[in-house]
């Protein structure tokens, strides 16, 4: 970091011109990322009416993640981050211009899918290790709750509004041009992040063919590597284990939102709103709680805290489908004058859950940042992306036809026994790290 930029840092993040460059780059691609998968769905459904093609979609935006997320990690780490940060923006808008060409190509639409997904597992790693870089250490909390705010914000605008809205109003075309500019933008503002200081082992000018060589040659020793230092590191490796279990859970609700509101509370799918909106709201209330006491509340606490809320959470939702069969059967069609009362109910638990999702994955993230040596964020970055996709293969394959057999409410509480196991298991490392922080305090 240049004097200039420290100087910065020192008035706040908000002055820091590199964290602004690459927060807005986050915000940007991210929009235009979750507006493709949106688009594509709605494409593929369009094109195949089937909903083995729409899995098909899903599992091929998540299979780069579990094949090449390690070495992905592993190859960050020994690049320019700022150059992985400017190349994969660049290639990701690139490969819109198919769309633009060959749009009702299902064969194009499932290729442009795997490559986007395929260049992200680098872009993820590079962001995640270069923010402690920029930030200083007791401003990451700030950071990452900034970052997951936007990140779920970058999901409601670029899911559920930009590309359900563009599509129907322009069509495709409009869309395609508007995420290619975004992904443009996104890489001309990480082109103004600062040098990074070189990496422990730097690539030569080769990187295409040296990168293909490192991925085959040293992917073993990168994993032996990051798993060693893991192994030293419980409080980091239960991180680790705590944002996949709540990217999982996202994922798990996500596949079952539809049929949880079609199934308990009786209405149409595109009521999915009831459980969404107050989830998104619950993770906007917990990062607001986390900004204004983070520095007094332990880290491990606020994990443990969150685990807790979303055990609650989950049981809530998995009782609430006899509750509302007790309803269906003393009611009018669906659940009659009992609906606003229950709608209300339901939305008061998912704003729960999105508050759990906040007081887990911040902490936990900024744990990670805060313990990693530099030379090996990327790849445990990287390590973090294919085990998130790896969690969530689960809830895309087997959730929902779970559910359709023997409904929703054993899956929340599959789901609920699950974060208490977690809860359990790491309690002792929290509570170790916790009182070592006292000492080191005392």
């Amino acid at each position: 970091m240049t004097e200039a930029d420290q100087a910065a840092a020192d008035r706040g993040l908000m002055r820091n011109r590199a964290f602004l460059a690459i927060w807005g780059a986050q915000i940007l691609s991210q929009t235009a990322a979750n507006a493709v998968t949106s688009a594509l769905i709605i494409l593929v459904a369009e094109l195949t009416h089937s909903n083995t093609s729409s899995s098909l979609l899903i599992l091929l935006a998540i299979l780069p993640a579990v094949l090449f997320g390690v070495a992905a990690g592993m190859i960050v780490d020994r690049v320019d981050k700022r150059l992985v940060l400017v190349i994969t923006n660049t290639l990701r808008a690139a490969s819109i211009i198919p769309l633009l060409l060959f749009g009702t190509s299902l064969t194009v639409v499932y290729l442009v899918n795997f490559l986007v997904a395929a260049v992200t597992i680098f872009f993820v790693p590079a962001e995640a290790a270069t923010l402690p870089a920029i930030v200083r250490k007791r401003e990451l909390l700030v950071a990452n709750s900034l970052f997951t705010f936007t990140f779920n914000a970058a999901f409601l605008v670029g899911f559920i509004i930009l590309a359900p809205i563009i599509v129907s109003l322009a069509g495709y075309e409009l869309l395609w041009v508007v995420i290619a500019f975004m992904f443009s933008i996104s890489s001309i503002l990480c082109s103004t992040l600062p040098q990074p200081s070189a990496p422990a082992e730097r690539l030569g000018p080769h990187v295409a063919a040296q990168v293909a060589g490192i991925a085959v040659a040293r992917t073993r020793a990168g994993i032996s590597d990051a798993f060693h230092f893991l192994r030293q590191a419980p409080l980091v490796s239960w991180s680790l284990v705590y944002i996949a279990l709540t990217y999982t859970l996202v994922a798990m609700a996500g596949a079952l939102a539809p049929g949880f509101v079609r199934e308990v509370l009786r209405v149409g799918e595109r009521n999915v709103v009831i459980l969404v909106g107050p989830a998104g709201i619950g993770v906007i209330a917990g990062l607001a709680f986390l900004n204004l006491i983070g520095s007094r509340w332990s880290r491990p606490h606020a994990i443990g805290t969150g685990l807790i809320l979303a055990f609650a959470a989950l049981l809530a939702l998995a009782g609430a489908r006899p509750v509302a069969d007790v309803f269906a059967r003393v009611g009018s069609p669906g659940l009659g004058e009992a609906f606003p009362i229950f709608a209300a109910i339901i939305s008061l638990i998912a704003f729960v859950f999105g508050i759990s999702y906040a007081f887990v994955t911040v902490p936990a993230m900024t744990l990670l940042q805060e313990d990693l040596r530099e030379d090996i964020r990327g790849r445990v970055f990287g390590f973090l992306n294919t085990l998130v996709s790896v969690f969530s293969l689960a809830p895309l394959i087997l959730v929902g036809p779970f559910a359709d057999v023997w409904g929703v409410a054993p899956v929340f509480v599959a789901a609920a026994l699950v974060v208490g196991g977690v809860f359990i298991a790491g309690k002792s490392t929290r509570d170790g790290a916790v009182r070592a922080a006292k000492i080191v305090t005392e």
